[in-house]
């Protein structure tokens, strides 16, 4: 919920796009939580929701990462369905 809650303060609904849309993205992330590159892998059907989305994500770098160091080393790619809401 950490990563989503700091793309989500970082996205802007692009004008026209309509609510209710969502998307699934691919993160990859270097140790240290800054993110390498971003990937919409299943299109909310709206180019430029899927392109903010991939916007925010590179602008809410670097990502907040578990606090458990053992964790933190598997963390190279995450894939999370971003749904603004509304």
């Amino acid at each position: 919920p950490y990563i989503q809650d700091k793309i989500q303060r970082n996205w802007l609904r692009p004008p026209g796009s309509p609510a209710g849309l969502s998307c699934m993205v691919t993160v990859r992330l270097i140790p240290g939580g800054d993110v390498t590159s971003v990937k919409v892998i299943r299109s909310s059907g709206d180019p430029a929701f899927d392109q903010e989305v991939e916007r925010a994500v590179l602008k809410a770098s670097p990502l907040p990462l578990p606090n458990d160091a053992t964790l933190i080393k598997h963390v190279r790619e995450i894939k999370f369905h971003f749904d603004p809401g509304g």
